[in-house]
């Protein structure tokens, strides 16, 4: 099935209940990762099959279709990123720069580690279920940055004129587009060069000085 024509296979299945099921659909999705990693994104159910060692039908109980078994590798990306540094609430480590300035490194970390990143990011994007599921995901992460931006700026640890919702945007749109150049490049970007590029642009959203020794409020940032 074409990956254009499965809107609704994507969805189609319902996770495994049993503990059997729920391994072989996360064999299935291993395999299905590393295909991509090897190929560049092209990513085929009888090659998935064939590396897990399956027949084909197999691949489409658990993920009905091509576009079901790839929006599941970009949930499970999610997942994995969330699970490993987003979802952790870090504010009793600091002010919001102090938190988040490490997070940002536990993020540019995350992505390096993982070569699915820059498959993600770059080749599978262009598929039509990697962007509606993407464009998902992505929503959740502004929304958690929304958050911690909104629990700063009643603590007074941000200024109150930041748009927290937009914050959030600006700051994951940017760092997707920088991962997809630096994680492209050979050799790549050091990862040190990458979190100082990306912490300006999160200073930037947020009306902070990133030079700022404890990086305090800019009093206007429009001046």
């Amino acid at each position: 099935m074409p990956v254009a024509e499965s809107a609704v296979a994507e969805s189609a299945v319902a996770a495994p209940r049993t503990s059997k099921g729920q391994a072989t659909r996360a064999r299935l999705l291993e395999s299905a990762r590393r295909e991509a990693i090897r190929t560049g994104g092209q990513i085929e159910i009888a090659a998935v099959a064939e590396a897990a060692g399956v027949v084909p039908s197999l691949v489409h109980r658990y993920f009905a279709s091509k576009a079901g078994l790839v929006s599941a590798l970009v949930d499970e990306f999610f997942d994995r990123m969330h699970e490993q540094v987003m979802d952790e609430n870090m504010d009793n480590r600091g002010t919001w720069p102090v938190h988040e300035r490490v997070r940002l490194e536990r993020v540019v970390r995350f992505h390096y580690a993982d070569p699915f990143a820059v498959v993600l990011y770059a080749q599978l994007a262009r598929e039509p279920a990697v962007s509606r599921t993407e464009a998902t995901r992505i929503a959740r992460v502004v929304e958690y940055a929304a958050a911690s931006i909104g629990r700063a700026q009643a603590k007074g640890e941000l200024p109150a004129d930041v748009d927290p919702k937009l914050a959030g945007a600006a700051m994951f749109g940017a760092m997707r587009q920088l991962m997809v150049e630096a994680l492209g490049r050979t050799p790549r970007v050091p990862e040190r060069t990458l979190v100082e590029v990306l912490w300006r642009q999160v200073a930037a959203s947020v009306h902070i000085d990133p030079a700022h020794p404890g990086h305090l409020p800019v009093a206007n940032p429009d001046r």
